[in-house]
This record gives structure tokens, C-alpha cells and sequence, in this order.
């Protein structure tokens, strides 16, 4: 069966595919933002399978997560819309069942049960809701023997740990920041606290493309309109609101939040104010009951706060002590919101009973306004004070629904979107400041207020105290919040799945309400009515029979049964029966003489079955059950309030977090890019100096030392950053063997399992085996084994297997083809195949170019040369997986002349090593990433003169408009490097780069993961080597005549491997962990 069966409206199909494709991906929160806002329309039976697919995203959300908070507050969503949705009653029972696995909850293994036996003829065949029924029935057995026991777990040791790694130990990066920011002039420091809207807004688009721009424009123009940076925002509508009544207000009224009119209509009340006054201020001593008596027949009594100190009170300790359990129970359900109107009615009525006992009738009670005060329950004796205080224990001040745990996970992500700092703007709109106290110290309390100020920025910062570098540990902090979420996506998708759930949670409290407590209560009041008609009709036959006493006599049974008869006649079988049914079942329960009303409602036909066979009970049986389940009825009513009053206590603390969870804070909104804009431009001033003075000593040193590749030019790129995400590894796809040509054998199986297609051999020659033996370059037969370790490269070749194309009549190309052809099918592993294919496109490469042994050169040369398919509409090899595009764009900061450059095209970038290890050793601990930033932002352009610009130097910002698959990085090494100096360079390198860090128009973080690369061994072998990510592992090759590799391990070991060795890294290929956008 499918399990997300397409939808009959055609546009609803197509939304809804798009949200299953992302559900498939793991993008739960793409998915949820299609079905809130463009599958909300659908009615019928188009509703039921996304309803499935959005219950199932929180279960997959709660499977996940290893939060328990987190985890309940997912399945309570599930289950209450798999709940909303009966067809799916099986998947909310097992969501239910799950929840009270998880929690030892009674509560829930009674919700599993209840919802698995609403669809009991399904559990007869589905073998999962028979262990829901059985377990949950076991589990409650338990519950009320007593004999359910859990275990606590000792968490000790975890939070030692938790706490341990809540330590931080600050880098030398920031600690370079630091040194740098204290040595600035206090001038300096207020003015870098004043930042350009301008220049921030041009480096968001940069950075982000238009759609940070329009985000970005978005804020600045709420801000400038509203004056403040908060606002609350509904998910569901992304109706915004300036007020969390409002907010609140509206998802009461149109999300479900709140209560139906009907259901409204039946809410307990609460005790007024002036009662739980009384009951709080009261002294609460036992009165001498007969001597108050006399008293309240003649004398008009006076009472202060409800108390009055005429009325004589009695030295009965016993009574006294049951009076104070009773006030402190009292005072409880006061401070808790729980304590109903019902339960004063109650115990006056026990007072009203005792009282008519001695003589004092209701009226003269009500008179003297003693059953108006607390004190009217200190007229009662031990029998009845022992009644009420039964009752009042029998009152639970918290339910068992897990409400706390969501309103923790509410918390956590609250708190991660407040903002302690101020920020506020000139009186032009021209530039942001910053919160001056940044310049003092750290700032201990939250901004709730989020209001806007239009100042003068000179004035604003005259006398701001600039000693202290906590700035710096504020710009280098990862800005708290939804990690999922980030600038610029719409603020709608903020912390969407738990908003999501903890609505959800709201509405399956109110369902509770509605269908369990609410419900109880109007068959309660029902069910009262009819005990009062059943006394009524007792005591109308008695009355009869006092004027007719010859008269026939009927038993109040037999009477009871004749109304029943005749209530079923009058049932017309076309309405409603469930008001006939109630007062069958009434009756039933009186003749059986039932001590609790079952309330289950059976058919007609077995109810008056039942009455028939128990027409010869005697009237004082039917008596005593009236008054005994009236009794019951009684008791029933405070209690079902005050758990009403519970359940909405649960609805009011989930409902205020959830319009705590709608707060919106543009400030959280966009720290994180503007901090990455201020950390840019801190530390390019910072690197700038770095690496001037780092090249004015070696130019008054310049030793012995050369570049080995004079002819590579650097180039530019966006200016630095700090990149705070942490890096998150990504399992690689294993090969089956561990040689290059094993990854051809895997190739060749892939071809053959595509039968008619013809063998990309059959158009080449054979390649023959010479007679002299072929020649042999290191540097040649690891950069090729290195491209074929590249994972998307060898898919590419093999989906165009059948589009090789014969150059015969240029050799190079030839050559390269030959090769490639051969590496996806079986010719590779003949004997001497590769060599003799080795050497023959050794000798191609040097017709062509001098003889070079260096591997960068040698892999240009492949890159260039490489041919083209047969189909030319096929895009080529090196365009589809190597070539990168790029434009180059300046923002003069002096005349804000934007000129633009054309667009230019590389196979990657080339950096030289020492300058990595110079800003390594200099920063500490600092992302690779990080350092080729700093590296490649040292050239400049000058503002055309020519063009009317004005001359100026400024950073060169490198936006992307294509990114390869594959992302090469060549390093440039000089002669007479030490060993200390090459195993310095190798530690700053990573297996894993971030490619929005360098290039502006990604996304965030466009993770590449390094697959393989080239290093040259000792400098005078010249020896090469290549090193491939293989299996979870890496492994080493050397010497291409005997293939001969070596497993290494992980990332470290490739260090340790490299420094034992003596290998310098020389190419570094990386693959897109996921296909970029561009």
C-alpha cells in the first residue's frame, strides 16, 4: 500500500509531492512550510494523507531527537493529529502508547488504551494494537495494585560531563583579536561601534545574493516604521502581531487554542476572590455547634473578612486538626487556580444537612449568612469534616500530561532567541549602533522590549567608557538560537517544528477537555436528571397511594419499567436514541443497584432486557440505589471541575509559551551576519598588518628560499571571517576494493549491467604493448590516480560511457581519452595496460609542453586538454565537475563607485604554503577556511580613475556564479622548507571546508569534503604520493608499476602519515558533500 497515496486535486498533488520529496530528504522543515502554506486548502479525503505525512515528520522528529523534552512535545503533536484524523486512530494509539513507554505514565497507557479500543475490529488484525491493549491493560493493573515500580536513574555522571563541556577554552584567534582591539585608540573603538547600514546591506549581498538583500530590507524597513525589533508572528498564517494578547487572542480563536462555544458554556468557575480571601485569612477553630445554634435562630451576627468572633467556639482538638488539613488543602487549590465553585457548594451543603439536623432551616442560614463564609464548615462534627477532607484528598493540583516538559523545551528555545543588546540607529537612518555597554563590559540582562532609539551617534558614544575586550568575545560567540534556522530564510520557518508541536500540544489539551472531562460532565449532569425524574416517579406513586390507598399498587421497579417501555416506543428509530439510551442505562444501574454509574451506553433491545428481569426489586432497594448514586453524582462534580481546572491550567501554561515561542527578534535575526560583517572587517585590518609586516621581514631576509612555480598568479578573494558552525562529519560512500583498478572493475560492472549498449572500446584501437619499456613520471600517475578517486568524476564518466569520442587526429586529447576509456571498463586491469596508457600520455603531455615533473602542471595539462564528448550538447567533462565561475565585485568605500568585472573562470585556487603556516601559527586555533580568506583578501583593486572613480584601494569580493561538484586547491611550496615548517603547514589544513566562507552567493554553509590529493615526497627524489578517502578510511598509493597502497586511517593518521613520510601536500581535491544550488 502506498504510503502517501496522491491527491485528487491537481494542484494539491504537486505541493504535496514537493513536501514528500523533502520529507524523503530529511528537510522536515521545508516540508511542514508546504503544508501549512500551500496545502491548507484541501478538503475531503485530499486531507487524510497529509495529515499522515505531517503526523509522521514529528514522529521521525521525536525519534531523532535525543532530547526528552523535545521528544514528548513531538509525539503529543503526532498524536493529536493523527488523533484529528480517524482514520488514523491506530497511529495516535501507538504515538499515546510511545509517550507513556517513555514517561511510566498512567495517564498516557489510559489515553493508548481508550484510543486503540476505539477501533477494536482493526486490533483483531493488526498485531501492534493487540500489544497496545495488552500492555496498556498490564500497565494499569499495575498502576492500581501498587505494584508498578520505577526505577530512578542516576544522571550524576552525565551532568559532570555536560558540565565539562560547557568549558571553553578560548583560541589564540581570539585571543589575537583581543590584543589587536585593546592596542586601537579609544577613538577608534567608539567609531567601530558605529556601523554603515550601506556597507552592511552590501555585504549581506554579497554574501547572501538578492535574497539576503530583500531580507535584510525587509527588517530595516519594519524598524524604521514600528521602532522596535520585536514582534510576534503565527506560524500557521504568518499573521504578525504587535502584542502577545493579540497573538494569543488569535490562536485561541482560529488555530484551536482555545475552546468551543458549547464547550465553553459547561467551564467550571472558580472560586471568587473574596472566597479564597477568607479561606487564606481565616483561624479556622471548631465552633461549639449547639450553642451557635441558638445564636443563628435569634441574634443577627457580624463578620469580618468573612469571619465573625460572636459565634462561640469549642476546645476539641480533634476537630481542630481536621480543620487546619482542611484550610491547608484549601489554600492549595487557591494558590493553584483549581479550587472550583462546586467544591464550596459541596461542603455547604454538608453544613446545610448537619445544621437542618438541629434545627435551623436553609433559609435562616442563608438569612444570617453563615453558609456564605468558610467559618460555616467549622460548625460541623468529625464524621462530616472527615467526609469533606476524603474528598478534597481525592483532588490531584497537577496532571499527569507531561505539560512541564514541554513548557522546559519551550524555555530552551526562548531563551536562545532573546537579545541582551540595545541596538538603536542615527538620526538619519544611516547607521546602526551598537550597545555602548559592549565597550564597558558584558550585559547581564535581556532586552524584552526591543524598543528603538534615533540618536546622535556622536553624542550616543562621547563618553562611552572604551577599556575592556569583551567585544570581541561577543563578536566571536555563536550567536545562540535555532541552528536550522539562519539569515536570510523567512522568519516563518523560526523554530517551525517546535512551534508546530507545542501547538499541537495546546490542542490535544483542549480535545482532552472536550472529549474526556467536559463530556464526563454534561453525562454526569444527564445522568443526575435522571435520578431526579426516577425520585420524582417514586414519589408520585407514593402520593398516589396515600389518596388511593385501596388503589392498585405498582413497585417503583415496575414503574421504572413501564417508563423505559414507553420512553423506547416513543424513540423514533430515524432520530437520535441517546437520550432514551442514558436513561435505560440510569435505570439499569439503579435496579442492579450499582455503586457507580457505568455511563457506557449499550443498545436499547439488552437494556430493557435487563430492566425486565429485575422488575421484582423492592422499593426500598430502588430507594437506597437513588439516593446512593445520587450521592455518587454529587461527589463526582467538584472533582470533574477541579481536574477541569487542572487540565486548564496545562492549556494556559502551554498556550502563554506558545505565544512566548511566537516572539520574532530581528536582532537575533540578523546577528549573526552583522557580526560576521564586523569580525570581517576587525579582522582584515588585523591580517593586513599581519602579513605586511610578515613580508617586510622576509624582504630584509630574503635567505635562500624560492618559489618553485614562479608562473602561478594568486588570486583574490572575499575578505576574512571567523566561521562558528561546528564541523559536522558526514559518512563518505565507501568503494567496494582499494586500489584504483578495482574502482575501474566497479565501472566496467556498472556498464555491463546496462545490456544493448555497445562497449565504449570498440571504436579504439587496442593498446599494444611496446617493446621498449615505458616511461614513468611520479607526479603523473598519482595525479591520475588521484582523479579517479574522486567519486563524482568516475559517475560522470560512467553515465557517458557511450559519448567517448576518438581524437586520433590530436594526440593529447587522444591520449586523456584513451585512458578515461579504459578506467571505466575492464582494459585497465590487463597486464601492462596502465603503464603502457601512463606512458603514452606522458609523452602526449610533452609534445605539447616542456618536460615538468610537477603535479599542479601536469593536472592543467590534463584539465585543458581533456576531450570533448561525442555529443557536443553534452556538457564536457572539465566545465561539469572542475570549472568554477566567478565575478569580481568592489564596493568603493570612498566614492561607492560598484564597477563590475566580467566573469571569469578557474579549475580553483592556488595559495602558498608558507603563508598558511604563518597565519596558522600566528591565530592558533583557526579554520582552514578561515586562513585561505585571509590569504587571498591581501590584493586590492584600485577605484578606475578612468571610469570617474576616485583611486581608491579596496577588498576584491569574489561572487560565484558557478560551483563545481569538484573543488580544487593547489599549494605553492618553496625550496629549503624545514621538516618543522612542512608538518606546520600540513596541521592547518582540514578534510572539510565550508565554500560560502570564500565565495559570496551560496548558501550557508556549502560543506566540500577533501576525497583525495597529491603530495611530493622528499624534495630530491621527487617522489610522489597520492592519498584517497576510501571505506571510512584512508589509503595511501606509491609507485605506479606495482600499485602498491597502505591503509592509513582517519584525517589524523593522514598527518602522522604525511610527517613520517615527509610529504608535502600539493593538490587537494574536495566534493561537494551536496550538489551546490549553482
Amino acid at each position: 500500500m502506498n504510503q502517501f497515496p496522491p491527491l485528487a486535486d491537481a494542484k494539491g498533488e504537486k505541493f504535496f509531492k514537493l513536501a514528500k520529496d523533502h520529507y524523503f530528504q530529511g528537510h522536515y522543515i521545508k516540508a511542514l512550510e508546504i503544508i501549512l502554506k500551500d496545502l491548507s486548502f484541501l478538503k475531503g479525503n485530499d486531507k487524510n494523507p497529509v495529515a499522515y505525512l505531517h503526523g509522521t515528520i514529528f514522529r521521525n522528529l521525536a525519534e531523532k531527537t535525543e532530547n526528552l523534552d523535545l521528544k514528548v512535545t513531538y509525539l503529543l503533536c503526532s498524536a493529536e493529529i493523527f488523533t484529528a484524523c480517524r482514520p488514523f486512530s491506530g497511529v495516535a494509539a501507538l504515538s499515546l502508547f510511545n509517550l507513556a513507554q517513555l514517561l511510566d505514565s498512567k495517564y498516557y497507557y489510559k489515553k493508548a488504551l481508550d484510543q486503540a479500543n476505539v477501533i477494536i475490529g482493526a486490533a483483531q488484525k493488526l498485531e501492534y494494537l493487540k500489544h497496545i491493549i495488552e500492555t496498556s491493560e498490564s500497565k494499569l493493573v499495575e498502576f492500581k495494585n501498587g505494584t508498578y515500580l520505577v526505577e530512578e536513574e542516576d544522571n550524576s555522571e552525565e551532568d559532570m560531563e555536560s558540565e565539562e563541556d560547557k568549558t571553553k577554552t578560548e583560541s589564540e584567534f581570539v585571543r589575537g583579536l583581543k590584543e589587536y582591539w585593546s592596542g586601537l585608540s579609544v577613538e577608534i573603538k567608539r567609531k567601530f561601534m558605529k556601523v554603515s547600514v550601506a556597507g552592511f546591506t552590501s555585504y549581506v549581498q554579497r554574501l547572501y545574493g538578492r535574497e539576503g538583500r530583500d531580507a535584510l530590507e525587509k527588517v530595516l524597513g519594519f524598524v524604521r516604521k514600528d521602532k522596535r525589533w520585536r514582534l510576534w508572528v503565527c506560524r500557521c498564517c504568518s499573521e504578525e502581531f504587535s502584542s502577545g494578547e493579540e497573538c494569543k487572542n488569535h490562536l485561541e480563536q482560529k488555530h484551536g487554542a482555545g475552546f468551543q462555544a458549547d464547550v465553553a458554556m459547561a467551564l467550571a468557575q472558580r472560586v471568587s476572590e473574596s472566597w479564597g480571601s477568607m479561606i487564606c485569612d481565616g483561624g479556622w477553630e471548631p465552633v461549639d455547634t449547639v450553642a451557635a445554634v441558638e445564636m443563628i435562630k435569634t441574634l443577627l451576627i457580624v463578620y469580618e473578612n468573612g469571619w465573625s468572633k460572636d459565634l462561640p467556639l469549642a476546645a476539641d482538638e480533634e476537630r481542630r486538626k481536621l480543620l487546619q488539613e482542611i484550610r491547608l488543602l484549601l489554600v492549595k487549590f487557591c494558590d493553584r487556580k483549581i479550587l472550583s465553585r462546586s467544591v464550596i457548594e459541596w461542603m455547604v451543603d454538608c453544613v446545610v444537612n448537619h445544621l437542618e439536623k438541629l434545627g435551623v432551616s436553609k433559609h435562616r442560614l442563608t438569612e444570617c449568612g453563615l453558609v456564605e463564609t468558610p467559618q460555616s464548615i467549622c460548625c460541623l462534627e468529625c464524621p462530616e469534616l472527615n467526609q469533606i477532607l476524603g474528598l478534597l484528598k481525592r483532588i490531584k493540583c497537577e496532571s499527569d500530561d507531561a505539560t512541564e516538559l514541554v513548557c522546559r523545551a519551550v524555555d530552551s528555545f526562548y531563551n536562545g532567541a532573546r537579545v541582551k543588546e540595545k541596538i538603536d540607529f542615527d538620526s538619519k537612518f544611516s547607521s546602526l549602533l551598537l550597545d555602548k555597554r559592549l565597550l564597558q563590559g558584558k550585559i547581564a540582562e535581556f532586552d524584552e522590549e526591543g524598543a528603538i532609539s534615533f540618536l546622535n551617534a556622536y553624542a550616543h558614544y562621547a563618553k562611552a567608557n572604551a577599556g575592556g575586550d569583551d567585544i570581541i568575545s561577543w563578536l566571536t560567540e555563536t550567536s545562540p538560537g535555532d541552528e536550522n534556522f539562519q539569515f536570510p530564510r523567512p522568519i516563518r520557518a523560526h523554530n517551525l517544528d517546535v512551534w508546530m508541536a507545542v501547538l499541537g500540544a495546546v490542542q490535544f489539551t483542549c480535545r482532552t477537555m472536550g472529549t474526556q472531562y467536559y463530556a464526563k460532565k454534561f453525562r454526569v449532569r444527564d445522568f443526575s436528571e435522571v435520578l431526579a425524574d426516577a425520585k420524582n416517579l417514586c414519589t408520585g406513586e407514593n402520593e398516589r397511594r396515600r389518596n388511593f390507598p385501596d388503589g392498585q399498587r405498582k413497585t417503583y421497579a415496575s414503574l421504572l419499567c413501564d417508563e423505559c417501555e414507553r420512553k423506547h416506543l416513543m424513540t423514533d428509530a430515524s432520530s437520535s436514541s441517546i437520550v432514551t439510551r442514558l436513561y435505560l442505562t440510569a435505570v439499569v444501574d439503579i435496579l442492579k443497584g450499582e455503586l457507580h454509574p457505568k455511563f457506557d451506553l449499550p443498545e436499547l433491545e439488552d437494556c430493557l432486557k435487563v430492566i425486565r428481569d429485575h422488575k421484582n426489586v423492592s422499593d426500598d432497594e430502588v430507594l437506597n440505589s437513588i439516593d446512593n448514586l445520587k450521592s455518587v453524582m454529587t461527589d463526582k462534580v467538584p472533582l470533574i471541575d477541579s481536574k477541569i481546572f487542572v487540565i486548564e491550567n496545562s492549556r494556559v501554561n502551554l498556550i502563554n509559551d506558545l505565544v512566548r515561542l511566537s516572539v520574532f527578534d530581528y536582532r537575533s535575526y540578523i546577528l549573526r551576519p552583522l557580526k560576521e560583517f564586523l569580525l570581517d572587517e576587525l579582522a582584515a585590518a588585523q591580517a593586513l598588518i599581519f602579513l605586511s609586516e610578515n613580508k617586510q621581514d622576509k624582504e630584509k631576509n630574503p635567505g635562500s628560499k624560492k618559489r618553485r612555480r614562479r608562473n602561478r598568479k594568486r588570486t583574490s578573494t572575499s575578505k576574512p571571517g571567523v566561521l562558528d558552525q561546528n564541523v559536522q562529519h558526514v559518512t563518505s560512500p565507501s568503494l567496494k576494493e582499494d586500489s584504483m583498478e578495482q574502482d575501474q572493475e566497479e565501472a566496467a560492472k556498472d556498464m555491463q549491467n546496462m545490456p544493448g549498449e555497445e562497449s565504449p572500446l570498440k571504436h579504439l584501437e587496442p593498446v599494444a604493448h611496446a617493446e621498449d619499456p615505458p616511461i614513468y613520471n611520479s607526479a603523473l600517475d598519482m595525479t591520475l590516480k588521484a582523479l579517479c578517486h574522486t567519486k563524482i568524476l568516475k559517475e560522470y564518466l560512467v553515465k557517458n560511457r557511450n559519448q567517448f569520442y576518438d581524437h586520433r587526429e590530436e594526440r593529447l586529447p587522444c591520449a586523456i581519452g584513451k585512458f578515461f576509456t579504459a578506467f571505466v571498463s575492464k582494459q585497465m586491469k590487463e597486464e601492462g595496460v596502465y603503464s603502457c596508457l601512463l606512458s603514452d600520455l606522458l609523452a602526449s603531455i610533452e609534445e605539447v609542453y616542456s618536460m615538468t615533473s610537477y603535479a599542479a602542471e601536469l593536472l592543467v595539462s590534463i584539465l585543458e586538454f581533456w576531450p570533448c564528448w561525442e555529443c557536443p550538447e553534452i556538457e564536457s567533462v572539465v566545465t561539469h565537475n572542475f570549472t568554477l565561475e566567478e565575478y569580481e565585485r568592489v564596493s568603493c568605500s570612498r566614492c561607492r563607485q560598484k564597477p563590475n568585472y566580467p566573469e571569469q573562470s578557474s579549475y580553483g585556487i592556488v595559495i602558498a604554503a608558507d603563508s598558511i603556516r604563518d597565519l596558522k601559527c600566528a591565530f592558533g586555533n583557526i579554520k582552514f577556511e578561515d586562513i585561505l580568506k585571509m590569504i587571498r583578501m591581501e590584493d586590492k583593486m584600485l577605484c578606475d580613475i578612468k571610469t570617474g572613480g576616485c583611486g581608491k584601494a579596496n577588498f576584491v569580493h569574489h561572487i560565484i556564479s558557478r560551483c563545481p561538484p569538484i573543488f580544487t586547491i593547489v599549494l605553492e611550496w618553496e625550496k629549503g622548507e624545514t621538516e618543522k615548517e612542512i608538518s606546520e603547514t600540513r596541521k592547518a589544513l582540514h578534510w572539510e571546508i565550508d565554500m560560502s566562507r570564500l565565495y559570496g552567493g551560496l548558501e550557508p554553509s556549502t560543506k566540500y569534503r577533501l576525497v583525495s590529493m597529491v603530495g611530493c615526497g622528499e624534495e630530491e627524489k621527487e617522489e610522489y604520493i597520492c592519498l584517497a578517502y576510501k571505506k571510512n578510511r584512508w589509503v595511501s598509493f606509491s609507485d605506479g608499476a606495482s600499485s602498491a597502497k597502505e591503509v592509513v586511517g582517519n584525517w589524523k593518521s593522514v598527518v602522522r602519515f604525511c610527517g613520517e613520510k615527509k610529504v608535502r601536500p600539493e593538490i587537494l581535491f574536495y566534493e561537494a558533500l551536496q550538489r551546490p544550488n549553482k
